[in-house]
């Protein structure tokens, strides 16, 4: 136990007289070849970890010694084992915020109750800090649990791992099979009308989620006494307190209570896959849906993630035995900033070998990286949603992050554990703000403007339906070459056949009048050769229309319509494009450029630029000429580059096409060399990105800019 061995406050607890609770269990547990103590309080369902060393002297404890006395005699017979002075008052303070101690006397010391108080201070102060996630809870069904004990050692036994696998192995091929109806169902998935729906399926995947934590937790005999409600973002979510599964001796009983959750959403998400792809439009195809996509896409991203404290974390932190792995991972950076920063002698590192350090150092970057990203993110869909209370939440943010622990770091250094190095820790502190001022405020770093695009041939003729009809048959192949007059397409009106016939009966009865004037009637010869040549007009007009229903390729070159065959039997419109007759000579990229970003390149050259294409990502193509036209667009110049067409430029709804972007755009016509790298296989319409490098300019600058962007965009500041 660290500590040092004589503290100035250890006259306060040396009198008392304390031990731990009756109703305190002990079990020891085995981590990676290290001893643990677990100390379970039946009653409160609280739980305490120690070391051999600190339950070799807490298992000392009685009423019927003072600790001075108790630490004395440890002191004399293990010596080299013996925790400090400072680190009894931190442990003793630390299992009676716990509860887990008895005291002979009422406790009148003031180290403990300090700590104490400022222990629930912090608590108190974090629960304020998460208004945002918070727990309320309801009753105890832990009886109930007990009644249906057989049952659930029978859905929990061997025998449903065969039954989970075959479920969701079929789930899987069927969501396989329908991958592109999956993808273009999703763009419902927040519409108004299905909102209710998707909240009644979350609430009732999680409370089933729930019930498998506490299914497996009462398998291996623990207690579960709580079920309540847990309000994230508002959003009231049910919740079981499985905390009795941190005494399982096994690991990996820990492990399944972990995974329980997860195992249950996944297999009802195949369930809904199956029940989805077999069932037609409705509300049962409907709630199936939500099921499916909730309980695998948000099992994975929320549940899965091992950087969140929800189950993958705790399985993670049972899998490699280290418990508490977020604070130990916290303390490791802490560490590290203590010692190497500002320059602090005689620490430890929380990590007991080098396979720990690892694992500590890697989680803890990791967790904190991932945390900035959650916390910017959830904030700004309060913004988005509810801007007063995204304002509160961003400045709690802030104050957590930022002015917290900048208070923190200024009383550690004005206090007394760095008083033999308090020259050198304002120096380190210094030295970083320097480094930060000088990186973030001063020195350039590299800037790019990256835009989204599509591959366009310098020499391309559009072949549009000349009249409207049904597509009989796509004759040219895409990728095909073609010469001029080569049929590409046939199309067929129905309508246009009927009025031709129509019109060949209307000739023909005037053709027979006719003959009938020149011996009955000649007056009527001149009437009649008027309705004929008309009706010859007519049919020729009608037959020429027709002759445009075999559509021919205007020009010489390689045929592009990759979509056209798909659409074999569907009605076009007069002027709907079917495909480009390519010439392969040479290509430009022509890019949609975000209005937040077209003011950049007005007013920089960029230095360079280079375009590479999707799925050549390997391949980089160097711009000869960059060119933005002065004057905003909203037609896209391909579907592919909008939301539903896979792209990233947002359009809109009533839009069914996806060509019209949702935003104004400037485009961008970017010229490519004539002769392209031999890896690059260009293809008309391939989408891709084009870089350009600006000058650099230093990071807080960067910064400034896009957040002053972002809130002129989404909230007109």
């Amino acid at each position: 136990m660290a500590g040092s061995v004589f503290s100035d406050s250890w006259f306060r607890v040396a009198t008392m007289r304390v031990a731990l609770l009756p109703t305190v269990r002990v079990q020891r547990q085995r981590f990676r070849g290290r001893d643990w103590y677990v100390l379970e309080d039946s009653y409160t369902q609280r739980f305490f970890r120690l070391t051999p060393e600190a339950w070799a002297f807490v298992s000392r404890l009685t009423p019927e010694k003072t600790v001075e006395e108790t630490w004395n005699e440890f002191l004399e017979t293990h010596p080299q084992e013996a925790p400090g002075q400072d680190a009894v008052i931190q442990l003793l303070s630390q299992l009676h915020v716990s509860n887990l101690l008895y005291f002979r006397h009422q406790p009148d010391n003031d180290a403990i109750v300090e700590r104490v108080k400022r222990t629930r201070q912090r608590e108190l102060a974090g629960k304020a800090m998460s208004f945002l996630f918070f727990r309320v809870p309801l009753l105890d069904p832990n009886a109930w649990l007990d009644r249906i004990s057989p049952f659930i050692r029978f859905i929990t036994g061997p025998w449903m791992a065969a039954v989970w696998l075959a479920v969701v192995g079929m789930g899987c091929v069927t969501a396989f099979e329908h991958r592109q109806a999956l993808l273009d169902k999703s763009q419902g998935l927040l519409a108004l009308d299905n909102l209710p729906w998707l909240y009644v399926c979350l609430a009732l995947l999680k409370l089933l989620h729930e019930m498998g934590h506490a299914f497996v937790t009462k398998r291996y005999g623990g207690e579960v006494r709580t079920f309540g409600l847990m309000f994230l973002l508002f959003t009231p979510l049910p919740y079981v307190d499985a905390t009795a599964s941190w005494a399982f001796r096994n690991s990996w009983h820990r492990v399944y209570v972990g995974a329980a959750g997860m195992l249950v959403e996944f297999f009802l998400a195949a369930i809904g896959a199956m029940v989805w792809a077999s069932t037609g439009a409705g509300l049962v195809n409907s709630i199936a849906f939500n099921v499916m996509v909730i309980g695998s896409v948000s099992s994975v991203i929320f549940n899965g993630n091992p950087l969140l404290r929800f189950d993958a974390y705790y399985m993670l932190s049972d899998a490699i035995e280290i418990p508490n792995l977020y604070q130990k991972a916290q303390k490791q950076w802490l560490y590290f900033g203590d010692r190497y920063v500002l320059g602090t002698p005689n620490l430890d590192s929380p990590a007991h070998d080098e396979r720990e350090w690892h694992w500590l150092t890697a989680y803890g970057a990791l967790s904190f990286c991932y945390l900035m990203v959650v916390t910017v993110g959830i904030s700004l869909f309060l913004l988005d949603q509810w801007f007063i209370l995204g304002v509160i939440a961003l400045t709690i943010t802030l104050a957590t992050k930022l002015a917290i622990p900048a208070w923190k770091l200024l009383q550690h250094l004005m206090g007394p554990a760095v008083s033999r190095n308090r020259r050198r820790a304002w120096q380190g502190v210094l030295s970083v703000l320097v480094v930060v001022v000088v990186l973030g405020g001063w020195m350039p770093l590299p800037y790019s403007v990256r835009a989204q695009g599509i591959l366009q041939a310098d020499e391309s003729v559009t072949v549009y339906a000349p009249i409207e009809g049904a597509l009989v048959h796509a004759v040219a192949k895409n990728g095909q070459l073609v010469r001029a007059g080569d049929v590409v397409a046939e199309l067929r009106n129905p309508d246009l056949d009927q009025d031709i016939e129509v019109s060949k009966q209307a000739l023909r009865e005037v053709e027979a009048l006719f003959r009938q004037a020149m011996f009955k009637a000649p007056a009527q010869l001149p009437t009649l050769q008027q309705q004929q040549q008309a009706a010859l007009r007519r049919l020729v007009e009608l037959e020429a229309k027709r002759a445009q229903l075999t559509v021919r390729s205007p020009a010489a070159g390689e045929w592009v319509a990759p979509a056209l065959h798909e659409n074999e039997g569907t009605w076009l419109q007069r002027g709907q494009p079917l495909g480009e007759t390519v010439q392969r000579r040479g290509f430009r990229f022509i890019a949609v450029v975000p209005q937040e970003q077209a003011n950049e390149l007005f007013a920089q050259h960029p230095k360079e630029a280079s375009v590479k294409l999707n799925g050549q990502a390997d391949a980089s193509i160097a711009v000869t000429s960059l060119q933005i036209i002065p004057y905003q667009q909203q037609k896209l110049q391909s579907a592919a580059l909008g939301w539903l067409g896979g792209g990233e430029i947002a359009v809109k709804t009533d839009d069914r096409s996806g060509n019209t972007a949702a935003e104004s755009f400037f485009a961008l016509y970017v010229g490519l060399p004539k002769q392209l790298p031999a890896q690059v296989v260009p293809l008309e319409g391939m989408s891709g990105q084009v870089r350009m490098e600006l000058p650099g300019e230093p990071l807080f600058w960067q910064g400034r800019r896009a957040l002053m962007q972002l809130m002129q965009k989404r909230y007109g500041l």
